[in-house]
């Protein structure tokens, strides 16, 4: 039986110090209550910076669990799935690492459980997609982040969400460093095929 409250049961709550300003917030993810009533039950005053800071955490827990979800790698007739927790973005490093140290091949397992081994190319694509992937939520998180620390109004920091569109000038920063990436990455692989 799943437990529902509402403002009022988290507001005695609150009063009664069962919880703290990060359960009036949890309150608000689950839906309990609205950001106008955690701003209601917190107070005006300290309103502001707890909501701020449980908008933060938000967004960082999601853009986090984006990255560990990883990414699809078309690899010839097949698409492969790589998880990018970070035990699996270390194990893609090293993987690599071996064909920036001269290796032509090298067995890895996607997440399917199946050991492949994989050419130099498709090590370098499996790379290249991970590295991209893990920079674009990064770089979009800290142009959010940034964003969110600008705004002084609840009902906005409340609103906003994980993926969405960022105003200007926060879009075109990121777009800049996004492309100063792409670029590294070209780089990388026109290296690495001079190389062999």
């Amino acid at each position: 039986m799943t437990m529902k409250m509402d403002k009022n049961d988290v507001a005695r709550l609150y009063e009664n110090r069962m919880i703290s300003a990060v359960g009036v917030l949890n309150a608000i993810r689950s839906k309990w209550i609205t950001t106008e009533d955690a701003v209601e039950i917190l107070g005006s005053d300290n309103a502001l910076s707890v909501i701020r800071s449980a908008k933060l955490q938000e967004i960082s827990e999601a853009c986090n669990n984006t990255i560990v979800v990883g990414i699809d790698v078309v690899i010839g007739d097949r698409t492969d799935h790589f998880n990018l927790a970070l035990e699996d973005q270390s194990n893609i490093n090293n993987l690599f690492r071996v064909v920036e140290l001269g290796g032509t091949e090298y067995p890895y397992q996607a997440d399917d459980g199946t050991c492949t081994v994989y050419s130099k190319q498709e090590i370098v694509q499996i790379y290249i997609a991970a590295q991209t992937h893990i920079t674009v939520n990064t770089a979009y998180h800290n142009a959010l982040k940034a964003y969110l620390l600008s705004l002084e109004d609840t009902d906005v920091i409340g609103a906003i969400e994980y993926g969405m569109e960022l105003p200007a000038p926060y879009a075109e920063e990121l777009a800049t460093k996004l492309g100063v990436a792409e670029n590294q990455m070209q780089m990388i692989v026109a290296k690495l095929s001079e190389v062999g």
